[in-house]
């Protein structure tokens, strides 16, 4: 069945997508927060879930308004989805170093120019330490929902509509606005214009889930090391492996995408 409304959503109605799953997000996370006392469960525990059950009705509703499956969704190409993990999940993973060392450095001069309120601190360090709910959440049911949404629902229509870069770069933004705070800002803003020219590319949701699972986990890991007094800080050795293997990888990307090693399913001319 052929994919419909190809243009839904633009930038306009997107933000008004997201603002839509907040407010779903919301009502259940009310809920549920009632119902604690039935549940037995810490609110906090409950992020993932709350988080889950609100995206799977935004993509009931989206999938079935677009005509879309679950597995055209997240594999557009007609490259097999093994080929398109084989060929670039290594070259993904190199990137994550370089990727993170430079966010924790962003992070540090915004902290130092703009100290985190106490209130935003303890939500963050409220999801560091929410043991297994709280890693689950940040590496994996994240890094594959909010995939599907930025880059396989928004990107793929703004691909339809505007040029590549200005639709890597709006979907990127929105990106970081949907973090609601500046201090997660520019590491979605960075993540998301990463993961969303891996996916104008080879047009599977896979190397951007790879990169984004995996840049959350070492950032889980350094803010937990952090929140338990271990404050690991990057040495010179550090940050040349990474320069290293962020070249490497960059390279590699750089020589499979641009010779179509992964043929997009359709490839919109620039305007």
């Amino acid at each position: 069945m052929k994919q419909q409304h190809e243009q839904f959503p633009s930038a306009l109605e997107a933000v008004f997508l997201v603002a839509f799953l907040m407010g779903v997000e919301f009502v259940i996370n009310a809920g549920f927060y009632d119902m604690r006392s039935v549940l037995g469960m810490d609110p906090a525990h409950m992020i993932g879930i709350v988080f889950l059950l609100a995206n799977a009705v935004l993509f009931t509703v989206l999938l079935h308004y677009k005509k879309m499956t679950y597995s055209s969704l997240f594999h557009a190409s007609r490259t097999p989805v093994m080929a398109t993990v084989t060929l670039l999940g290594v070259p993904v993973l190199m990137l994550v170093p370089a990727l993170s060392l430079l966010i924790m450095l962003l992070e540090q001069v915004l902290v130092q120019w703009m100290p985190v309120p106490v209130a935003q601190q303890k939500v963050f360090d409220q999801m560091m330490l929410s043991g297994l709910s709280s890693i689950v959440t940040a590496c994996l049911i994240a890094p594959v929902v909010e995939e599907m949404l930025f880059r396989g629902i928004i990107l793929r229509s703004f691909l339809n509509q505007y040029s590549r870069w200005q639709a890597i770069f709006v979907s990127a933004l929105l990106f970081g606005f949907a973090h609601l705070n500046i201090y997660q800002f520019f590491a979605a803003l960075l993540l998301g214009g990463l993961c969303g020219w891996l996916y104008e590319r080879s047009r599977s949701l896979w190397p951007g889930i790879i990169l984004h699972a995996s840049y959350n986990s070492l950032a889980m890991l350094v803010e937990r090391l952090a929140v338990s007094g271990e404050d690991w800080q990057p040495t010179t050795a550090h940050w040349l492996i990474a320069i290293v293997l962020l070249v490497i990888g960059a390279g590699l990307l750089h020589k499979l995408l641009r010779q179509q090693a992964l043929p997009p399913l359709e490839k919109p001319a620039d305007k």
